[in-house]
């Protein structure tokens, strides 16, 4: 797979950052491991060899073409807003809050998971820095559906925007 390690490791395109280190604006690189953790993803999916390396140099540059800072969103329950974790949000998160809200909540995919009576919608402020990019590749591979944006660190840093009860 040395083209998949040349597009990586040479970065896709020369002002196109994913800001993956801020102190010295290095640019992100995929590693030979990491392809072939993303591909073997993507076996698992059924997906050609040939598509996988598509679809993951489009996602790549997806996440290069987002802006900082990013505003996400995210369902949590709880029995109280008083009760959540504002300083330690969570990870996984959402760009686009209708497909969020729909696909999770009015479908009731959350139902089973709800440790709560109530449902809140949590929307916040991060620097492009703290996505887990290997984490979002791969569960963009794994669940395409989601749309999801993984962030490091249980999203400790997110600026909270907003909260409402859903």
């Amino acid at each position: 797979m040395p083209e998949m390690y040349k597009i990586y490791y040479e970065p896709l395109l020369q002002n196109d950052t994913i800001n993956e280190n801020v102190v010295n604006s290095k640019k992100y690189e995929l590693s030979k491991t990491e392809i072939n953790d993303l591909l073997s993803d993507y076996e698992n999916m059924g997906y050609d060899e040939e598509s996988a390396k598509d679809d993951l140099i489009d996602l790549v540059s997806y996440l290069n073409g987002l802006n900082s800072p990013l505003t996400l969103y995210r369902i949590v329950c709880s029995d109280s807003k008083e009760e959540l974790n504002l300083s330690k949000v969570g990870s996984h998160y959402s760009l686009n809050k209708n497909n969020l809200l729909n696909n999770h909540y009015r479908r009731g995919s959350i139902a089973g998971d709800c440790r709560g009576k109530k449902v809140f919608l949590i929307t916040v402020s991060v620097e492009k820095s703290m996505i887990d990019v290997m984490e979002t590749l791969s569960n963009n591979i794994l669940y395409p559906h989601e749309e999801e944006i993984t962030l490091k660190n249980y999203g400790i840093g997110a600026v909270v925007l907003d909260t409402k009860e859903s």
